[in-house]
């Protein structure tokens, strides 16, 4: 489930919940696994677009000896902000993507920071049909 908020500034101060964006990044990057709708494309970029900005702003008042983020990084996702959905299916899947990776590695780096981090894998194909049981002796 999304957690749907307006898109965040650096005035913004919503808290950061790890669990909502952590789902957000689980469904942009599923959209590699079925063909969203332009309208599923577009909600999930405004989500992310209102998470990052947040995760940004921990990044850089937490930048210190024992965990520095990579500043060139930073800059980059800062600036890939500024870059609007695509107007192409192709374009406007990869910008998600690649929105999701930058949310991705932001939340990581913040939660890391925070000894919160928790590995959440994705989701697992189903056994195709005769295939054993998982676990079932051979």
């Amino acid at each position: 489930m999304q957690t749907h908020r307006p898109a965040a500034t650096a005035d913004t101060h919503y808290p950061i919940d790890s669990e909502a964006i952590s789902e957000t990044i689980r469904q942009a990057l599923l959209f590699g696994c079925v063909r969203p709708s332009r309208d599923e494309l577009a909600a999930t970029d405004e989500v992310l677009r209102g998470h990052i900005p947040l995760l940004l702003a921990e990044a850089r008042k937490a930048a210190g000896p024992q965990l520095p983020p990579d500043p060139h990084r930073l800059s980059r996702i800062e600036k890939h902000l500024a870059v609007p959905l695509g107007t192409g299916m192709l374009s406007a899947d990869a910008e998600v993507h690649q929105r999701a990776r930058d949310c991705q590695w932001l939340l990581a780096y913040y939660t890391a920071r925070r000894n919160e981090y928790r590995h959440h894998p994705g989701p697992v194909p189903p056994a195709p049909p005769g295939a054993p049981a998982a676990g079932a002796a051979s």
